[in-house]
């Protein structure tokens, strides 16, 4: 379609302000020659320069209604035409204006900006803009529930994130292929600075490990092991250390998948000096507990807080039990805090300080270990309750000649016999025996003396559980779906960052409730968190190319953001000192700005100082010289309105132009 045909033009400035005349030569009958008539004024030059966008007048259009469908812009000699779509803006202006969902991904930027994740992964991943990208994929996996990175393409078209363009699967698998494990420690080293913790209040870290299923065999640790999701398939074995405090994971490393979780203490020893870890207290549960394991803490002067298993006959921790049951049956051994009957027992304990494979243990060192005992007579109860029930539904059901489940076989062999005069009877001995240590843990511990508070810092690993299930069934990470040992690397770290975040979202909701539960006010009505984040996500941001606006925010999404302790986007720039300082650096980049007009580079500036709604309004209207209502249809608000902010926009911009 060839654009309409411009008439002869003239450019004239008046003041400040450069207006458009066409004109019509006539004969000069004297000169024998044409000359310039009279002339006759069809529009202005927006932006007070000679080159710019051409606002017709209202007469001239009615006379070439051609030109209505056309945004016209003048760039030295030549006219450079735009066609206009049927709502009012240019095909690129349309072209220009996204639709994101937003709401949740900026909560996430605001909680990221709270800690100093953000600052630690642009401080060892800078290159490429790799900080945001890591970031952007930690978003997809807590919004998506799906590790596929496939659909992350898709998913960054339609998301605000930090890293605004889209990656492919190949992109992002090069960005996995880039995270390298010298960076990947060195994030770990300043988080571990980050904490500093010392004598008066030592960094407790809870410590676990967990299986990840794999179907390749390419991929170092893949071995068959004990699947704790009980896949039969090989796996490799995560361990994670999370502060108990914030709930950031600080650290973790793969191991082989067949090597049991008991011994894995040596080498996360080796690891904390690796990371420096002073002042630090581990917390482990049963299965990282062993004579090796407590003699290991000590030789290398690490302090734990271990839960010991109480499944073997004549083990200490049962003999321990057995020494105070008198006390636990005293009920002023009762701590109304945590709701148990405690007991605490002091161990002289020998190790050898200086093991060498192959030779006896000299036992020359000593330390004096605390095993805390606890009881709790609810869990007693219930174990009790649990198993007459099922031992009386056998009973029943032999005396009905029905047929027994596996596991109620089981439970015949174990607790039943023949009695020549009666049959088939319980054995209250059996019971007695299985029930004795019921409702009982124990925490043996070298450094912590109160049994109140070592119970507070093992009740704590739910953070490090808590890790887990998020990075499994909330990230879908239970599956590795990677083949390349180096992109796998990558990956780990990204799902250990969403990992991270999501605990945090966990924790703001968590004491947002506890909270409102202890001041009397009404709670949300809470399923998830991940359910709080779909409803956050669907507030959207439209973009321009001036700027972006939030829709209005209402409803329990207000509720939900303030829980989150972030705010609710839309009442100002989003973090204006970046924006502003964004913006700022665009106009210094600009090849369209004069700096010798000091008028012209201090209308800029002032245009970059306006609130957000203030300043895509007047964008709108001054440069892309949009109708209000045009601006209304698409911001979706009322004229009065946009009419007002480009009142306040103006004044304002006046301001700063006379008294800067």
């Amino acid at each position: 379609m060839a654009n309409p045909k411009l008439p002869p033009i003239l450019i004239n400035k008046a003041g400040s302000v450069y207006y458009v005349y066409t004109y019509k030569n006539v004969w000069d009958r004297e000169l024998k020659r044409s000359k310039r008539g009279e002339s006759k004024k069809i529009g202005t030059i927006l932006g007070g320069q000679k080159d710019g966008k051409i606002r017709f007048d209202e007469a001239f259009l009615q006379e070439h209604p051609e030109f209505r469908n056309y945004q016209v812009e003048r760039k030295g000699k030549d006219y450079v035409f735009t066609q206009i779509s049927e709502e009012g803006i240019t095909l690129e202006q349309a072209r220009n204006i996204k639709k994101l969902y937003a709401g949740a991904t900026w909560a996430l930027d605001q909680i990221v900006a709270d800690s100093p994740v953000g600052e630690f992964l642009k401080e060892c991943f800078p290159r490429n803009k790799d900080y945001k990208k890591i970031l952007s994929l930690a978003y997809f996996l807590i919004l998506n529930q799906n590790n596929n990175v496939s659909f992350y393409e898709s998913f960054a078209e339609t998301t605000r994130l930090p890293y605004p363009r889209p990656l492919s699967p190949s992109a992002v698998t090069r960005l996995f292929q880039r995270i390298e494990l010298r960076d990947v420690r060195r994030y770990f080293l300043l988080m571990r600075s980050y904490l500093q913790g010392d004598e008066d209040n030592k960094i407790i870290l809870a410590l676990d490990s967990t299986s990840i299923s794999s179907y390749s065999t390419r991929l170092t640790h893949i071995e068959y092991g004990k699947n704790k999701d009980d896949d039969a398939l090989p796996q490799l074995n995560v361990l994670f250390l999370v502060d108990q405090k914030s709930g950031l994971p600080i650290f973790y490393r793969f191991y082989d998948g067949n090597v049991p979780d008991v011994s894995t203490i040596r080498h996360t020893i080796a690891d904390q000096a690796l990371l420096n870890m002073k002042s630090v207290v581990l917390v482990a549960d049963k299965g990282y507990n062993s004579v090796k394991n407590i003699n290991d803490c000590l030789i290398n002067k690490v302090e734990f807080i271990f839960n010991v298993r109480l499944g073997t006959k004549g083990c200490l921790a049962r003999e321990l039990i057995d020494e105070h049951r008198k006390e636990f049956a005293d009920l002023n051994s009762g701590d109304p805090y945590i709701r148990k009957n405690i007991a605490t027992a002091k161990v002289n304990w020998k190790y050898d300080p200086r093991p060498v494979d192959g030779k006896p243990a000299s036992n020359s060192a000593t330390a004096e270990l605390y095993y805390h005992m606890f009881y709790d007579p609810v869990i007693y109860q219930e174990a009790a309750n649990k198993l007459t029930e099922s031992l009386l539904t056998i009973k029943k059901k032999l005396l009905e000649n029905e047929a027994l489940t596996e596991q109620e076989e089981e439970l015949k062999e174990k607790f039943f016999r023949n009695d020549k005069e009666k049959g088939l009877i319980i054995v209250n001995r059996r019971v007695d025996d299985y029930l004795k240590y019921k409702g009982f843990r124990v925490l043996v511990s070298d450094s912590e003396k109160d049994p109140v508070k070592a119970w507070t810092a093992y009740a704590d690993r739910w953070r490090v559980e808590d890790a887990f299930a998020t990075l499994k069934d909330r990230l879908g990470c239970n599956r590795i779906r990677c083949s390349d040992n180096k992109a796998l690397q990558g990956k780990t770290f990204v799902q250990f960052i969403a990992t991270g975040l999501s605990l945090m979202v966990r924790s703001r909701i968590r004491c947002y409730m506890k909270e409102n539960k202890k001041a009397g006010k009404l709670n949300l009505v809470y399923e998830s968190d991940a359910k709080i984040l779909q409803v956050l996500n669907n507030v959207m941001q439209t973009r321009f190319n001036h700027g972006y606006y939030f829709d209005e925010v209402a409803g329990k999404k207000i509720k939900y953001f303030e829980a989150l302790g972030v705010g609710v986007p839309g009442a100002g720039p989003e973090t204006p000192e970046d924006v502003q300082e964004e913006l700022m650096s665009k106009l210094k980049a600009s090849d369209y700005v004069d700096y010798e007009d000091e008028l012209a580079v201090k209308f800029q500036e002032a245009i970059l100082t306006l609130p957000e709604k203030q300043r895509i309004v007047f964008n709108l209207r001054y440069y892309d010289e949009l109708e209000y209502e045009d601006i209304a249809r698409v911001l979706d608000s009322k004229v009065e309105t946009l009419k007002v902010n480009y009142h306040y926009a103006k004044d304002k911009i006046k301001e700063y132009i006379l008294n800067r």
